[in-house]
Parts: C-alpha cells; structure tokens; sequence
C-alpha cells in the first residue's frame, strides 16, 4: 500500500526557474513514492531547480547534473549564502536590458570560473532572462536574451538562506547521467527527469549544455534504468509522453498526466501529457 509522502512543515520553494520544472505536479509525484521513501537514500542526476527534492527534502540525497553552472550555483549558494545574496542584490540595483548583456557578457568570458560572483551572474541572468531558459550556443556561450519582466525577482536572504540550509550535508557534484547512476546502490530512490524530446519538433529551448539530449540518450538512459531495476533499486522517470518513450519503458508501470507547458518559442502556453513511470507499485 502506497502512502502519501507528509509535506515537510517548512516548504522550501527552488532558487532559480527552471523548463520543465516540476512545481505544478509535485502532488502527483508525492503520491507516487514508495510509502518507506524516506527509509531510502535519494539519487537525483537531473536535478535542475530540484523542485521534488526541495518539497521532499530528504535526509539523505546525492545530487548531480551535466551542467556545471548550474552545479556551481548549488554549491555557492549552500556553502556561500550571505555573499550569494550580497552579490544578488548588486545586480537588482541595477538591473535593466543593458545591464543584462553586461553581466552576460562578462559571465562568458569567465566560463571556467568556479567564484561565487559567477554563480550570482547565473541566479540573476536565469532570473532575468526568457522564460528562465538556460541555453548555451556550440561553443558553450550563453545565448538567451533579456526577459523584460515588469520587476527584478530575485531570492531574499531568508530563502537563500533556507535553501542553503536543506543543503548541507548533502553530496552535489558535476557528472553524466551515466556517471552519477554507477554508484547507485540496491534500496536507493532515483528520481530521473531527463530532457524531454521535443514536440513534434516544436521545441526550441533544449541545449541545456553543448551537447543536446538526443535519442540514443533517450535509449541509454532506459537501458541503464533497467539494470538499476534488476539491481533493486526503485525508480521514479518523467518524460514526454510519446510512442517512443512508451516501448523503452514497456512492461514499467505507467502514469499520465496533464501539464501545463510553454512548449514552442512563442509566449503562449498549452497542455501536454507527461508521463511519470515507476518500476513499483502504486495506488
């Protein structure tokens, strides 16, 4: 019998957007967790704005991504959170379109930098730029243009704060997906949320590093979550709802789910179908 996951009495909310965050579902997501989640060390090596990890918060996590910049930004703002913000609230000051290509500009110049200003450049330009999108070009540069919101959101010291405070003491480090899984132990939770493949081929913003995430990803990911099963270790994937995400995951149980999505270049959202897939069962 699978039980609802208890919500933590302190919610804490992610620190930076994200495309195909999973806020608006986390819900669904709690509902479909082993009912001894928290039993259970928890492994996500997509991590994004980490939504469902930051809603959870369990005791123990391993967190990785492909995207060092993003990876930077996590480990500044647990480790750093005081001078995060201090250089944040810089930017605020004086934010405007100019500005944004300033910092834009600067931020690529210093891409093999490891410095807490770097990683304030990318909270503020990923909260100040389209759609929260982050998009590199073939050369690794960060190409996507000023936002032009009304206000400058930025995190307050206390969320930073509280952020950096769910963070400690848990392991963040850059990796491959297929890297980050080898350590995977029998029991653990993985969350896997991989990019997911374009629409129709309607989707523009999906260079989350150089290197896209392209089909014979797709395959190898599903080809490594089937080795994870027979190890057992329990797993949780959200992907695109397609027929070829379907026949990879043939024979795992299946849940679908209505998102609400900015799924072309244009301002315009609609509705899509996700699916959440798990190698246990749910009720």
């Amino acid at each position: 019998m699978i039980k609802t996951v208890e919500e933590k009495a302190e919610p804490v909310k992610p620190f930076l957007k994200w495309v195909g965050g999973k806020r608006q579902i986390l819900k669904d997501l709690r509902r479909l967790l082993p009912s001894d989640f928290e039993q259970r060390t928890y492994r996500e090596p997509f991590l994004g704005g980490g939504s469902l990890f930051f809603a959870l918060q369990p005791s123990k996590a391993i967190l990785s991504d492909a995207n060092n910049h993003l990876i930077m930004a996590y480990k500044y703002v647990r480790d750093c959170p005081d001078l995060i913000y201090r250089y944040l609230l810089g930017h605020k000051r004086k934010d405007c379109e100019e500005y944004y290509y300033k910092v834009r500009t600067l931020y690529n110049k210093e891409l093999n930098g490891g410095s807490v200003a770097q990683a304030a450049r990318f909270i503020y330009m990923n909260k100040m730029c389209y759609n929260g999108v982050f998009r590199v070009n073939s050369t690794g540069l960060f190409n996507v243009p000023y936002g032009r919101y009304e206000s400058v959101s930025i995190p307050s010291l206390k969320h930073i704060k509280s952020v950096s405070s769910v963070l400690k003491s848990k392991e963040i480090f850059v990796a491959s997906f297929e890297e980050a899984l080898e350590k995977a132990e029998k029991g653990d939770f993985i969350y896997l949320d991989p990019p997911y493949p374009p629409l129709n081929g309607t989707s523009c913003f999906n260079y989350y590093t150089r290197d896209k995430f392209t089909k014979k990803d797709q395959d190898k990911l599903a080809s490594i979550v089937r080795e994870l099963d027979a190890a057992g270790c329990f797993l949780m994937i959200s992907n695109g709802k397609s027929e070829e995400i379907l026949n990879l995951y043939k024979g795992f149980n299946v849940c679908t789910l209505s998102v609400t999505r900015f799924i072309t270049c244009k301002k315009t959202r609609d509705k899509v179908e996700e699916l959440v897939i798990t190698n246990y069962e749910v009720t």
